[in-house]
């Protein structure tokens, strides 16, 4: 689930998530839409992933890989 301090303003101000462009933002989000609306692929298929569950996952770790020292670097002790 994605939550408010998942984001960072890029160089230009848009709100990214860490990580991310603001196209792969908007990539993210337009490829979650997709994916919710579609289900589950036909159990006939050969491979589990369609291309835009892979490249959900992709900007997903990518969101990820980033956000994980982002946050830890960025909590200050009370």
């Amino acid at each position: 689930m994605i939550k408010d301090d998942d984001y960072v303003l890029d160089s230009s101000g848009n709100r990214v998530l860490i990580g991310l462009t603001a196209d792969e933002t908007a990539e993210f989000f337009r490829l979650d839409e997709i994916i919710s609306k579609s289900g589950p692929p036909p159990s006939n298929a050969e491979e589990w992933y369609r291309p835009e569950d892979r490249r959900w996952l992709e900007l997903y770790e990518k969101h990820e890989s980033a956000r994980r020292p982002f946050l830890k670097s960025s909590k200050t002790m009370h």
